[in-house]
C-alpha cells in the first residue's frame, strides 16, 4: 500500500472504531450484567475486543502512512 492508501484506510478504521465505540457506549448505558444480575452496566467482551482491534489497526495504518516511499 502507498502512504496515501494507508492514510485512507486509517481514516476508514477510525470511523469504524467510532461506530463500535458508540455501540459499546449504548451497551454500557443500557445493559445490566446478566451473569450476576447486578445493576452494574457492562459491555460484552466481544464488542470491546472488536473496538480494540479496530483502533490498533487504525494506529498501524496511520503509522505506515507516515513512512516515506
Amino acid at each position: 500500500m502507498t502512504p496515501e492508501e494507508h492514510a485512507a484506510r486509517a481514516a476508514e478504521l477510525v470511523a469504524e472504531a467510532e461506530r463500535l465505540y458508540q455501540i459499546c457506549l449504548v451497551d454500557y448505558e443500557t445493559n445490566v450484567n446478566e451473569d450476576d444480575h447486578s445493576e452494574e452496566p457492562y459491555v460484552p467482551a466481544a464488542d470491546l475486543a472488536m473496538l480494540t482491534a479496530t483502533a490498533q489497526l487504525a494506529q498501524a495504518h496511520a503509522a505506515l502512512a507516515q513512512l516515506k516511499p
